[in-house]
């Protein structure tokens, strides 16, 4: 598996959502890459805040500016 077949299914590895084959391959790729694994760290913080802070507190136009910009460089 390669960074671009990896990120195809991280998100589905993150929500649980491979079978067991799909889930170890994706696992095997992260845990050898290094850039692979800071994105599967920094996505799985995004989560939760989001999921923490969903309709409970406004954020600032500032911090909505940076996640646009964190988001399309990726």
């Amino acid at each position: 598996m390669n960074c671009d077949e990896w990120f195809e299914q991280l998100y589905r590895y993150i929500d649980k959502d491979l079978d067991q084959i799909a889930w170890h391959d994706v696992d095997q790729h992260m845990k050898g890459c290094r850039p692979c694994w800071n994105r599967y760290e920094f996505e799985l913080k995004l989560k939760e805040r989001l999921n923490n802070s969903c309709c409970v507190e406004r954020c600032t136009e500032t911090f909505r500016l940076r996640i646009k910009a964190i988001l399309e460089r990726f």
